[in-house]
């Protein structure tokens, strides 16, 4: 099980990833994207291009609430990669707030097209 942050400890990339990697990549997987062997373990820039890619997966199917969270999120990881120190913990709990359904819109979506998925 992916390791979870207390509100005093500040995510990190790795933690985006370990709790919502198989999620993004469950919805970006969809539009044929080429998906990390392990979603959970990827690098800065590997998240934000999960991320954004299941946006725009959720923006083809017109789910464009959720797509724009995402792509939110997208917007403060890319932020993240280039703060500086200080700032970076602003934006990655930003993210993490835009990353909180992932889950949910994951097992929706897997329902809507008749899916069985554990993520």
């Amino acid at each position: 099980m992916a390791k979870t942050t207390t509100a005093a400890e500040a995510p990190t990339f790795a933690s985006l990833a370990g709790r919502h990697g198989r999620a993004l990549a469950s919805i970006a997987g969809h539009d044929n994207n080429p998906l990390p062997a392990d979603p959970t373990t990827v690098d800065d820039a590997g998240l934000v291009e999960l991320v954004t890619g299941a946006a725009a997966f959720l923006t083809a199917c017109r789910r464009f609430e959720d797509a724009e969270t995402l792509e939110s999120a997208a917007g403060y990881l890319a932020d993240a990669r280039t703060a500086d120190a200080a700032d970076r913990p602003t934006l990655l709990r930003q993210a993490q707030k835009h990353l909180a359904t992932t889950y949910d819109i994951a097992s929706e979506l897997a329902c809507d097209l008749g899916e069985e998925r554990d993520f």
